[in-house]
């Protein structure tokens, strides 16, 4: 895991491209220097080029905008500056995970080159693209990711930026294979948030060869974690689309009339023909309760309505998560939604992943 997982919340100053040379094996970063409410500079870089032997290229999701999430209602309490996550209880709502807490679909990523001859053609562009429209409205940056310190620093770009502290690890932090499996774990991952005005965008990254799912401590679980390729690549041969799980969460009556409890319902879908047996499958929530699925037959093209029990998943209205487990215990999909959806009364929320 992360030794200081956190976010660090501040307004952009300014951003600087690493251009590698042809040929180069450095895992280049776009540079950005961030300051918080009382002055202090920060430094985050983000990668856009695997440090892998293959020099992978990083594949990024953007969510413009991010909709439907329990993060949103709590961007407003965070502090300015670094919120050190290690020392409070994470979910949904303070923290990022890509697999537990869906901000995206993960299977339409796209994998961009680090740097290109015109605009707009490497990931540096998109990304400082959304940064300079951000700085121009007056826009936050929500950045999350692993704390560092230089007390005395003598980098170049720190030296450049006058800055001694910053955040790293902009991307997924789990599913990672044996060269960096200490930096596995369950709600860590990394990504940027901007605040906007008038919407809230999410750019988010991970690498190649980063497998999902994860087990309990977000490591790759053998035999069963696996690539999840691009949908598009302007170098790489694109590998098999993922397909979307065949059993999955298609709505959910978070907020009944009245008393939740026993009333909340989660709708189970089935994109296949085949009659699935649900006997042993479990939902989950934020807080990891649980209701198991018990005698219930999901027919084939159809979806079944699940009813919880009120003594263990249950559907919070300030925002949360739904998780959808086979008898393994193996994550088959999941989803969010924020404060906002489970406003209504006795509607379903609607989930398109």
């Amino acid at each position: 895991m992360a030794v200081v997982y956190g976010v660090l919340r501040g307004t952009v100053d300014k951003f600087t491209r690493e251009d590698p040379a042809p040929g180069s094996n450095k895992s280049p970063h776009l540079q950005i220097r961030v300051v918080d409410g009382q002055g202090n500079a920060w430094r985050v870089p983000v990668n856009v080029r695997s440090g892998d032997p293959q020099k992978s290229l990083v594949i990024f999701h953007r969510a413009d905008p991010l909709l439907g999430h329990p993060i949103l209602d709590g961007l407003a309490a965070i502090p300015t500056g670094l919120t050190d996550l290690n020392t409070k209880p994470r979910s949904a709502s303070n923290a990022l995970d890509y697999s537990r807490a869906p901000l995206f679909d993960i299977t339409m990523g796209i994998a961009l080159p680090p740097t290109g001859p015109g605009a707009d053609d490497d990931l540096q562009d998109v990304v400082s693209r959304q940064l300079s429209d951000l700085k121009a409205s007056g826009g936050e940056l929500f950045a999350f990711g692993s704390h560092f310190h230089d007390p005395a620093p003598t980098t170049p770009i720190d030296v450049q930026f006058g800055t001694k502290d910053g955040m790293h690890d902009i991307h997924m932090n789990q599913g990672n294979g044996s060269d960096h499996a200490e930096d596995n774990g369950v709600f860590n991952d990394g990504g940027l948030i901007l605040r906007f005005p008038d919407h809230v965008t999410g750019l988010f990254f991970r690498f190649k060869t980063q497998f999902l799912p994860t087990d309990a401590h977000g490591n790759q679980i053998p035999g069963v974690s696996k690539e999840i390729p691009p949908v598009a690549t302007p170098i790489d041969t694109p590998g098999d689309t993922p397909a979307f799980p065949n059993v999955y969460i298609e709505r959910a009556l978070v907020n009944p009339s009245g008393d939740d409890v026993s009333h909340e319902v989660v709708v189970i879908g089935n994109t296949t023909i085949a009659t699935v047996d649900l006997n042993g499958w479990s939902i989950r929530d934020k807080n990891d309760a649980t209701d198991g699925i018990v005698n219930v037959t999901l027919p084939g093209g159809g979806s079944v309505p699940i009813t919880l029990t009120g003594h263990g998943a249950q559907l919070g209205n300030k925002g949360g998560t739904i998780r959808l487990l086979n008898p393994s215990g193996q994550l088959i999909h999941a989803v969010s939604y924020s404060k906002a959806d489970a406003a209504i009364e006795d509607q379903f929320i609607r989930f398109n992943t």
